[in-house]
């Protein structure tokens, strides 16, 4: 039989083929070893009568068995037997001649598993030695991945940083990983066989596993819960506990095992987010959205109960003067006082919140169903606040006296608008601020001109988009640690033909709360896309790279919306995957299961969503792990004083850990120092956005910013 046929490897429609390395020297005894595995065609034999032939042969091809005889021409058989053992290769049998058998033993010794002494009876019999010897070799075999499977699975469940027991049938421990010793507060030499995991719960919890958890996980395989552990060094521990109930061959209970992993960091950090949803961080008080929120319960309690109501907006006058001459810190300690003053002044069923910056809100419930009296009655609580508001204010060595302008919106059961209340107190705010200041209004029909002149700025915007009158801005996204462009956020400007370039602050709010939106929309998309074509054809556009798309809440709702976008990007003919929408929470709140499905349906062509101004909506970690988003946007607002302030750094913090845990991207607005830079590298945040790399530029500029960025 050749060495090439000997060596073929059998196919896989054959059954299993074994190679045998024969290494005899003597003809006779290899011929006869030869036709005794004639007839078992299972065995491909090839022959070699030196070991440095042997030793060649392995070195190329792997045997499954070899047969040797203890004395070859060139060396010691048992040198041989030693060499491949060490090496792991193949089990071997070893033959010796009458007189040899203590040789034979070495052999043993060294690793062979059996050995031959020669005749023409046991060299016939060497196939069936060879099958038994095939056997054993692979029950040695079995066991060893058994024992270094098991040696990793313990390295793995030792080095997890979540608590890992197993348990008996009667609840005691078997087994506990190291850091469940940690977690426990208990010493690693401490006696396993006579605790139960119940022993560290809290009475509750424990009565909980015993009545509940053990019958449901023995029912259906598992039960997940949330458990406190009592430490004996670390107290009390939030934790997210699984039991698991694991059974034998025929059905029993075999035994139990928990993974307990320590949640209190998780839960502080969505409880902070929560709070950020609808609380000032700087005053403590209700925000924005929390303040609509009240506002819409209040003009329902109105409408049951016949009362009237009102709406007070206050407005700090001239508190720009000290932030710009005393800076933001000294500020924020101002409007600190005045929000403590203004919850000592009101009673403790009205509602007080902040708008933001110098702004704060007060509603005053339970007026008078006569509607003169009420507006009396929300007179003099105003004047009240303006005269308190008015007392020196002492912050540190500086005594500071500053005056307010209030607006008062009166709402009665014909309300129905909480934008509207606010638009018309914001209006007579205004009045009594060109009043001469430390003054108040009540909004009234005349004040209507202030509504008048926001539809004049409507028709304009109408006749801007008909004159082609807006512009793409575009500010690109940086990797925080290397600089480079990561992609670019599109922003409108209106090249108002009066007062030149427009930012959206001067005009968005109309434009948003107009159908005009739509169309303005769509125009902003579609140039949008345009641009990112030319710039992929002319090579300054990577794969990578994303252009992010504000989207209006008026766009988001339209049941048209996700097929309008499909439509342009196939019109343009652009890629999906180069395209990210930036979305705000508000947008979502309605129907968030129609907002989802919207998103997936444009997701699942590649394009990507950005979840806009995240902490200054309704952000929560229950809320933020349900939306298909890619990237998290923090807001510019806790970027500014992230250099000094702690709670902004913790805030910052949070965002980042919590949305790297849900597997999101993250991306800081606002940075304009090199310090701020630092700071967020430090935290491992991904992109940043601001100042500090470019302002908003024309189409122009931004193509010259992507080729001096190329690397």
């Amino acid at each position: 039989m050749s060495e090439s046929k000997n060596l073929k490897l059998p196919t896989s429609n054959k059954k299993q083929t074994f190679r045998v390395l024969l290494v005899e020297d003597d003809l006779a005894h290899e011929a006869l070893i030869l036709r005794s595995f004639e007839t078992h065609p299972q065995y491909q034999v090839i022959t070699k009568r030196t070991l440095a032939d042997a030793c060649q042969l392995i070195s190329q091809y792997q045997p499954d068995l070899i047969i040797t005889d203890v004395r070859l021409p060139d060396g010691d058989g048992i040198h041989f037997v030693d060499q491949c053992l060490h090496k792991k290769t193949c089990p071997i049998i070893v033959m010796t001649s009458f007189g040899d058998e203590a040789i034979a033993v070495k052999a043993i010794k060294a690793g062979a598993l059996d050995y031959v002494v020669k005749s023409d009876h046991t060299l016939r019999e060497l196939p069936v030695i060879a099958n038994r010897v095939l056997r054993e070799w692979r029950l040695i075999l079995d066991k060893q991945i058994a024992v270094d499977q098991q040696s990793r699975l313990i390295a793995i469940l030792e080095s997890t940083p979540d608590l890992i027991c197993i348990a008996d049938i009667d609840g005691f421990l078997t087994y506990l990983n190291k850091a469940g010793y940690e977690l426990l507060g208990i010493p690693e030499d401490k006696d396993l066989s006579r605790i139960r995991l119940t022993d560290f719960h809290e009475r509750d919890d424990a009565i909980l596993i015993m009545s509940e958890a053990i019958p449901c996980a023995i029912k259906h395989g598992m039960w997940k819960g949330e458990t406190t552990f009592i430490s004996a060094s670390n107290g009390n521990i939030l934790t997210s506990q699984v039991l698991i109930t694991h059974k034998s061959a025929d059905g029993d209970i075999d035994f139990f095992s928990t993974v307990a992993k320590d949640i209190r960091d998780l839960r502080s950090a969505e409880e902070t987010i929560k709070y950020l949803a609808y609380y000032d961080t700087l005053t403590g008080l209700a925000n924005r959205n929390e303040l609509l929120k009240q506002l819409d319960h209040e003009i329902d309690r109105v409408h049951r109960n016949k009362m009237h109501s009102a709406l007070l907006y206050i407005d700090l006058d001239n508190f720009k003067c000290v932030n710009d001459s005393l800076g933001h810190p000294t500020g924020d300690l101002v409007l600190k006082e005045i929000a403590q003053r203004l919850k000592t002044e009101i009673r403790g069923e009205d509602i007080l919140a902040r708008l933001g910056g110098d702004e704060f809100v007060v509603i005053l419930t339970g007026l008078s169903s006569d509607s003169l009296e009420a507006i009396n009655q929300a007179r003099q609580v105003t004047k009240k606040l303006n005269e308190f508001i008015a007392k020196d204010i002492q912050v540190e060595s500086m005594t500071f006296n500053l005056t307010a302008s209030i607006g008062i919106s009166m709402f009665s059961a014909g309300t129905d608008n909480s934008h509207e209340l606010l638009r018309f107190a914001d209006t007579a705010m205004y009045e009594a601020k060109k009043s001469g200041k430390n003054q108040f209004e009540v909004f009234h029909k005349d004040m209507s001109i202030k509504v008048q002149r926001q539809l004049e700025l409507e028709h304009k915007l109408r006749k801007a988009y008909c004159n082609k009158e807006f512009i793409l801005y575009f500010q690109p996204k940086n990797e925080a640690a290397t600089g480079r462009i990561h992609g670019a956020e599109v922003l409108l400007r209106w090249n108002d033909p009066e007062k030149g370039i427009r930012a959206p602050g001067h005009f968005l709010d109309i434009l948003e709360s107009s159908s005009l939106m739509l169309d303005v929309g769509h125009w902003i998309f579609e140039e949008s896309l345009k641009h990112l074509a030319q710039w992929i054809a002319e090579g300054l556009w990577k794969p990578e790279q994303r252009l992010s798309i504000n989207i209006s809440t008026r766009q988001f709702q339209d049941e048209n919306f996700s097929q309008l976008i499909l439509d342009l990007i196939e019109k343009i003919n652009v890629p999906a995957q180069c395209i990210d929408i930036e979305i705000t929470e508000y947008s979502l709140i309605n129907d968030v299961k129609k907002s989802v499905s919207k998103m997936k349906e444009l997701i699942s062509k590649g394009v990507s969503f950005s979840l806009d101004d995240f902490g200054t909506g309704y952000s929560s970690l229950s809320y933020l792990k349900n939306l298909p988003v890619a990237t998290v946007k923090i807001d510019r607002s806790f970027i500014q004083d992230i250099t000094e302030d702690k709670s902004d750094k913790a805030l910052v913090t949070s965002i980042i850990t919590i949305s790297k845990n849900l597997g999101l991207s993250v991306i800081a607005e606002g940075v304009e120092t090199k310090e701020q830079l630092e700071i967020l590298n430090q935290y491992q945040c991904e992109y940043v956005q601001g100042y500090y790399f470019s302002k908003p530029v024309p189409a122009i500029e931004f193509e010259h910013l992507l080729i001096s960025k190329e690397p």
